[in-house]
């Protein structure tokens, strides 16, 4: 495998650090301080900031610099709104399925890894399984154009299943309850039961955010 230049090594360690949540909303991203941080020169890491400005996940203000992006509240409603309608009509032809062996064991190891993370509270670490859970099932129904979708937005707005953590400590638990009961649903067929389920988890994310 070849050696990552210092420019992608930049990019792949401040993406990392955004989409961990361990650089947050708001936060001001000076060179100065990104030097510090990565350890690196200046010009891999401005290399790797206008590379995450194009993708949309920092934002460049003048006088200000570059900080990550801050969706509007209404941002955030709209995009539960359109999780609702696709991820609620994907569990509900998934449940009208037959699935492989190979998918339900993927499912069932990542629910034991959000189970892990959800026993020692690793928000971070349960929000990638919460973000990985909800792709595969995109993936799983075989839509390109939904995949691409949930790639795109969940990475602009990826700081969004951390604040529902952050901000409700029962979530966690919830939300992975939320998961068995998905899996369950869809293995046992159950399509109008899965379709409740998915839309009862996402309202109560987002009834979260607004409050």
């Amino acid at each position: 495998m070849a050696k990552l230049t210092l420019k992608e090594q930049a990019y792949q360690q401040l993406r990392t650090l955004i989409l961990s949540g361990e650089i947050q909303s708001g936060a001001q991203l000076t060179e100065n301080y990104l030097v510090e941080l990565l350890q690196m020169s200046r010009t891999p890491i401005r290399s790797a900031l206008e590379r995450l400005t194009a993708e949309g996940l920092l934002n460049y203000a003048p006088n200000k610099g570059l900080s990550l992006n801050e969706p509007s509240l209404q941002r955030v409603v709209d995009f539960f709104d359109v999780r609702i309608a696709l991820e609620g009509h994907i569990v509900k032809k998934l449940a009208a399925r037959a699935w492989q062996e190979q998918d339900i064991a993927w499912f069932r190891s990542n629910l034991a890894e959000q189970e892990a993370a959800m026993r020692v509270h690793d928000y971070a670490a349960f929000s990638l399984k919460d973000s990985e859970f909800h792709r595969q099932l995109a993936i799983l129904y075989d839509n390109h154009e939904i995949i691409l979708w949930m790639d795109n937005l969940q990475d602009k707005l990826f700081q969004i299943p951390l604040k529902i953590l952050r901000k409700d400590h029962q979530r966690i638990q919830q939300a992975y309850q939320e998961h068995v009961q998905l899996v369950e649903a869809m293995l046992s067929g159950a399509s109008d039961k899965a379709l409740a389920l998915m839309v009862e988890h996402l309202e109560h994310g987002a009834r979260i955010l607004v409050l």
